[in-house]
This record gives structure tokens, sequence and C-alpha cells, in this order.
């Protein structure tokens, strides 16, 4: 799912509304095909956030939330926008609504022009808060090497009672980087190399239950590689892209990860998979 949109992803509050009315856009022309339902359209946040998400043993639950067009692309010249619609965008807010974080990589942030995560419509706060949540996801960043802009929207658009972005980094990267970000985030330093498992064992420290990660490739195929993905919400864009990075960029995997099928649903002409890893 795409995040191209600067207004859809900031952190602004919104009208409250039923998602059950075509003027929120939620269950717009939403239909599930698998499992078959004769019902017509469906709720689709019903279907993301009626779900049971136990978090595993020292960390949290990891859905990736990715797009990809229909022959494999997650970007088009650098960035997953041109794959998008209003669909997508639709079902973005809605999966990264089941986020206590959102977790992202630092070329993702650069390219795509993240902002704080905007306030979920009425319905999903209200699960939200049944679930104990915050009102807003947390960001979370992962960069090596520290290469984040401290004058980025992601971090002075923030609304002021939401907690500074989480960004995770290297013992290596320089530390005029990690003094600059310290003022704007809250920073937390590998004593070696960065390792994706310690960042969700220390989110997990947070008291974080889910984890929604949206790429990019690279981030992806680091919780792949060890064994870390427990969903994976993949949107289909009905355009052929050509080119772009898959949805995997870095070493092979060291064994497949095998999914089973939850749900499909489909709106303008783009499918939204849900897996669950067996």
């Amino acid at each position: 799912m795409t995040v191209d949109d600067a207004g859809f992803v900031h952190s602004r509050p919104q009208t409250p509304a039923s998602p059950g009315r075509a003027a929120d856009g939620y269950r717009r022309d939403v239909q599930q095909l698998f499992p078959h339902s004769d019902s017509g359209d469906v709720d689709p946040v019903a279907a993301y956030h009626d779900v049971e998400r136990p978090a595993p043993a020292g960390r949290p639950w990891v859905l990736v939330n990715m797009v990809a067009s229909v022959d494999g692309a997650t970007a088009v010249d650098g960035r997953s926008g041109p794959l998008g619609g209003d669909a997508d965008r639709r079902l973005l807010g809605v999966v990264r609504g089941l986020a206590d974080v959102v977790l992202v990589g630092a070329g993702t942030v650069r390219a795509e022009g993240y902002r704080p995560p905007r306030t979920p419509v009425a319905d999903m706060g209200e699960r939200r808060a049944s679930r104990g949540q915050a009102v807003r996801p947390r960001l979370a960043v992962v960069s090596g090497s520290a290469g984040l802009d401290p004058s980025a929207s992601l971090f002075v658009d923030r609304d002021p009672d939401d907690p500074a972005p989480l960004v995770y980094t290297s013992g290596d990267a320089p530390s005029e980087r990690l003094d600059a970000l310290a003022a704007v985030a809250e920073v937390v330093t590998a004593d070696d190399s960065l390792d994706i498992a310690d960042v969700l064992a220390d989110l997990q420290g947070r008291g974080v239950g889910t984890v929604v990660c949206e790429g990019g490739p690279g981030l992806v195929v680091q919780l792949a590689s060890a064994g870390l993905i427990d969903e994976l919400c993949l949107s289909v864009s009905p355009l052929i892209a050509g080119s772009g990075t898959g949805l995997l960029a870095g070493a092979p995997l060291p064994r497949p990860t095998n999914l089973r099928l939850a749900h499909v649903l489909t709106a303008d002409d783009f499918v939204f998979c849900r897996y669950l890893a067996c």
C-alpha cells in the first residue's frame, strides 16, 4: 500500500464518521473474494481489525504491508506512489490503524516523504481504545547510518501529545548525526551492528504488541530471513511496471516462508491479499 499522499499520512484529526457510510470512503465498493461472501460490500475495518494477533514470545506481532504491480515491482522511479490509487490509500489507513508502531526503513522514509501517522477515523479509534492502544501509532525508523534529516516532517510536524519517533541505528553511525537526531527523536543505538531481532525485542520491552512494517524491500528481507513475519498484507496494483525492486531486496532467504491465505478483498481493480505465516 502506498504512502505518497502527504495529507493522507499526516497526523491530523478526522471528522468522526462510521466506516459503514460511503462518505468515509473506507467501505466504499470493497468486496470480499475469499472467503466467499454473499453479503456484497464488506467493511474493511472489521475485516482487518476484528482479528486476533497474539504477540509471539519476546517480540511483537509483525505485519508487513506492501504494494506491488502485477509483475512484482514495489516502486516506479524509486517511489511506491505511482502504484497506488484511492482504494489502496484507503486500505493503507485501515492497516496502519492496527499498529502500535509503524516500522520503516530510512530509504523509504526519504523516498516517500514520510509524515506522522494521522488520527484514525472514529470506528478504528474505538477499536484502538478497546485494545489499549494510543490514539495514533508511533513511527520507528531503521537507519544503520542515522542518515535522516532532523528537519523532516516526520520529526517536526508530530502532534506535541505524541512521543517522538524512534530511530534505531548502529554504533558506527557518525556522532554528529546522532546528536542532531537526538533533539527530535528517541535514538536507540546498537552496541554493535544493527540487528532487526534486537529492534523488535526493544519494541516488545516498550509494551508494543503490533508492528506494521511498510518496507522498504531491504528491511522486509531482514525480517523474512530471520523468520520474523507473522502476517503479510499485499496490495496488487493493476499495473505492469516493467522494472523496479521486488518485495525483497538483498541476499537470498535461508529458507522459504510458507504462507496461508486469510482473505482477499478487491476495490477499484486492486486486489488486497492478507496472508498468515504457517
